[in-house]
């Protein structure tokens, strides 16, 4: 199975540094975003180390079924994040959200904490494949709030998980089936707060000029809606 993937990031128009971070291991099939907590420092130390980990644990120690491995290796990024804050009084209460896929042949094996994204692209129809570990999030999940309320709510950036915050964690992992023309994105909430699904699905049909098109495009929309957030774009293109 060939894939194609593409990546931008950007500070955007109201924060100072990029606390966002993202990794591609072609060769290990794995695509990561994270996007960290607790300020400047701490934030991009948190979401550097949390994706590090991360992936050379998944590159240590593959065996299982995907969604195990993926849950080992978030929650071992979580413990040295948190192990790191701990030891540096700087860095206490640093964390980063998290998320990955790591495609195994026709296997895609799915983990997220927070309210970083992943979201498929099948057959010109746009599926989120996570629900955001915010309070906004798990009221939209509880049918309280609609997806446009959750998007302008005063508590919308309110974390309920992330990785190192806390000694315990539990991320939410999965395994699908990738088709041939299947298109992943990963994205932080820098794309998914400022952008609505149906605009995030018209970016993804650029993919059809070529897969470096659309996170770029992605992440200048963020910022022409107002750019309050860094912004990242990982798009992950299986090929036919």
């Amino acid at each position: 199975m060939r894939i194609e993937v593409s990546a931008c990031t950007d500070t955007g128009r109201k924060r100072s540094a990029n606390e966002d971070f993202h990794a591609v291991d072609e060769k290990l099939g794995l695509f990561v975003v994270a996007d960290g907590l607790g300020g400047h420092a701490a934030g991009r130390r948190a979401s550097e180390l949390g994706v590090a980990v991360f992936v050379e644990t998944v590159a240590r120690d593959p065996e299982g079924s995907g969604a195990e491995v993926l849950r080992r290796a978030i929650l071992r990024a979580s413990d040295a994040i948190h192990e790191a804050s701990r030891a540096e009084p700087g860095l206490r209460g640093m964390g980063t959200t998290l998320a990955a896929i790591w495609l195994r042949g026709d296997e895609a094996a799915l983990a997220h904490a927070g309210d970083s994204r992943l979201y498929l692209h099948r057959q010109r129809r746009l599926c989120p494949l996570t629900l955001d570990h915010s309070l906004v999030g798990e009221r939209v999940a509880r049918g309280e709030l609609s997806a446009d309320q959750a998007r302008s709510h005063p508590s919308r950036h309110v974390i309920t998980r992330a990785l190192g915050v806390l000694p315990w964690l539990e991320p939410d992992v999965a395994s699908i089936r990738a088709r041939a023309g299947d298109l992943f994105l990963l994205c932080s909430d820098g794309i998914s707060s400022q952008l609505e699904d149906a605009e995030i699905e018209r970016c993804l049909e650029l993919c059809a000029v070529g897969p470096a098109t659309a996170p770029r495009a992605l992440v200048q929309l963020a910022n022409e809606r107002g750019g309050e957030d860094n912004a990242t774009a990982l798009i992950v293109a299986i090929v036919r």
